[in-house]
């Protein structure tokens, strides 16, 4: 053996030789593990062998030491050629503010987006020339229709075989092992950015006549101008009043409005449906709320969240201020789109309870008032009766107040996600309630629970106290949001369901830590960006002069102090499952707590509990074995 390692050595140490003499630049290891090692000649002060080891020192003194019984080869060169990008582009179903697909134009190693997206953070999709190649920016991986990156300006996406590193200076200071391989520069250009207007919308009413009723519909035309980022188009449309205390009788009122296609349309580009809404935000300082808070239910995964996009408003020629353009809430392709809606229901908890009679009920316990949204009885398309719907949720509201295990009769992702949306942004219509959306997908089937969403109404969210404009994002940073939810009281002892508050902290700690708080932050300001124009007509109308610049910068550090708050409180209430010690971690200090439990020493109760980690109701080294399994995922 040391007479092959002294070989090897001389081997090793006449390819130094013969390199420095051929003055090579760049030296290429390979080790017998596979892996190939890059070491410029730009970076390196010294190489040498000695002792059997193969070392270089970096020019900051950090030494890279290798036996020389793992050295394959040194060369001048690489021993093959290095992996690329086949196709790059950004989908729609993987970012839910690109309406259609963006396809990268590959030109040498540029790459080129033209993306219509309000935001600047995407999901990538890309093939790569190997099955064994990984695409790296800096050095993290990226993984294809996963991985999500702010393209604000230039990345750099290296695509290299597993394994293969190269010396390089780092912006921070000092030497590291980066990712070697093939190195492209994506760069995407926002068309919002160049965009000088919002989407401008014009409705003209046959005969020119005023929409003043909630409950008629008038028929007219839609002009839709999509300012050069979106599709334009022109229809035939049904439009009609509606909302509550945001509606006025009086036609030159910033009304809000509902849209009625005879058939399925993509109006912007968005999903294909027949109703779509157009909001007002009509209370003074609310024109950033639904479009921040909708894009926070998006973030944080709620069911069927939706798309806000601004517009200017025309209505028979006369400006009507800026608007928002956003799906109708429904069972139908462009909101919870269901395979088969005849055994569906969509309800609504609302204190107006202005559904006719046979599409409401209140429940019982605790008289919350359900409006039945869908199905329509008087249409015959269902399967269902309001008895069959008022029975599934007595049945749900029954298990909360009684502190049942509600997993039978709700699905507790979904419930803790609607949750925590509301709790982050604060969002007061939960008090009454009022437009809070939930659905069963098949109300016949027992097994099938009841799902929260999709978030709707929040423009009494973000501080707004219910008196003036000037709260948002300033007040309820710290407010104990469940504390205040005693109207109804179901929501309070929904969050105290110990499974739903431990979902809801890990959802919002991987919405921290993986990018969804900052992705939210950066978003106000790129959404006002692109509304900036339209506020400006809207406050010269004299409809709302908030500074919603200042407001913006405001948002982002609201959101944040927020969701300090709200992490804290969740995490003081957080039971991980394998936390056996009780310090809110799983690690291996658990692992010696369960121990000691096994061998009869003494714990609390709720140790105890914890300490049945594979749920089989006994305390044994099986549970050990699990415990591991937890440590490893974390």
């Amino acid at each position: 053996m040391k007479t092959s390692i002294l070989n090897k050595s001389c081997v090793i140490a006449l390819m130094l030789l013969l390199s420095s003499t051929m003055a090579m630049a760049t030296s290429y290891v390979s080790l017998t593990d596979g892996r190939l090692l890059v070491f410029p000649d730009s970076c390196v002060e010294r190489q040498s062998t000695a002792n059997g080891q193969l070392s270089f020192t970096a020019y900051d003194g950090t030494v890279f030491t290798y036996p020389l019984a793992e050295v394959a080869s040194i060369g001048a060169q690489p021993s093959e050629s290095l992996p690329t990008i086949e196709s790059f582009s950004f989908k729609s179903k993987d970012n839910d503010q690109l309406f259609s697909d963006a396809t990268g134009v590959i030109d040498g190693y540029t790459i080129i987006v033209d993306a219509a997206c309000i935001g600047k953070w995407l999901t990538a999709a890309f093939t790569l020339s190997s099955d064994e190649a990984r695409a790296y920016v800096g050095n993290r991986e990226q993984v294809s229709r996963h991985s999500r990156l702010r393209f604000d300006s230039t990345q750099v996406y290296t695509v290299a075989y597993l394994g293969s590193y190269i010396l390089e200076p780092q912006p921070s200071g000092g030497y590291e092992l980066v990712p070697f391989g093939t190195k492209y520069t994506v760069t995407v250009h926002h068309l919002v950015d160049q965009a000088t207007a919002v989407p401008r919308i014009d409705i003209n009413t046959v005969g020119g006549v005023n929409i003043t009723s909630k409950k008629y519909y008038v028929d007219a035309q839609i002009i839709i101008d999509g300012a050069g980022v979106f599709p334009s188009m022109t229809d035939s449309v049904q439009i009609r009043g509606r909302g509550n205390t945001s509606w006025s009788s009086d036609p030159n009122a910033k009304n809000p409005y509902r849209l009625k296609f005879a058939d399925k349309v993509k109006p912007l580009g968005m999903k294909k449906g027949k109703n779509w809404v157009l909001l007002a935000n009509k209370l003074k300082g609310s024109m950033l709320t639904n479009a921040i808070g909708m894009k926070a239910a998006a973030l944080m995964g709620t069911v069927a969240p939706n798309h806000i996009i601004p517009v200017d408003l025309y209505i028979n020629g006369t400006y009507k201020g800026s608007y928002n353009f956003t799906e109708k809430v429904g069972l139908a392709n462009n909101s919870v789109d269901l395979d088969d809606e005849t055994v569906a229901a969509l309800l609504e908890l609302d204190t107006y309870y202005d559904e006719p009679a046979g599409q409401k009920f209140r429940s019982s316990p605790l008289s919350l008032p359900v409006n039945v949204k869908e199905p329509e009885f008087a249409e015959g398309t269902t399967q269902l009766t309001l008895a069959d719907i008022k029975q599934r949720f007595n049945a749900f509201v029954a298990a909360v107040v009684g502190g049942e295990d509600i997993t039978r009769h709700v699905e507790v992702e979904e419930l803790a996600r609607y949750l925590l949306t509301n709790y982050f942004i604060c969002n007061l219509e939960l008090y009454h309630p009022k437009s809070t959306y939930c659905y069963y997908e098949n109300v016949l089937d027992e097994e099938n629970g009841l799902r929260f969403g999709p978030a709707w109404d929040l423009d009494w969210a973000f501080g707004y106290d219910g008196n003036h404009g000037e709260s948002y994002f300033r007040d309820n940073i710290e407010c104990d949001y469940f504390s205040i939810l005693t109207s109804s009281n179901i929501f309070s002892r929904m969050r105290g369901n110990q499974q739903v508050a431990n979902r809801m902290y890990e959802i919002l700690r991987d919405f921290i830590t993986r990018g969804g708080l900052d992705e939210l932050c950066d978003y106000c300001t790129d959404y006002l960006n692109y509304a900036q124009p339209s506020f400006a007509s809207n406050k010269a109308a004299g409809l709302d002069a908030t500074d919603y610049a200042q407001q913006a910068t405001a948002a982002a550090q609201w959101l944040r102090e927020r969701a300090d708050y709200v992490r804290e409180a969740l995490l003081a209430t957080y039971q991980a499952m394998g936390d056996i010690n009780g310090d809110k971690e799983v690690n291996i200090g658990d692992v010696t707590a369960l121990t000691d439990i096994i061998l009869g020493g003494i714990h609390d109760a709720t140790s105890y509990e914890r300490a049945d980690v594979n749920n089989d109701s006994e305390i044994t080294i099986a549970d050990i074995g699990q415990l591991l399994e937890l440590i490893a995922k974390e």
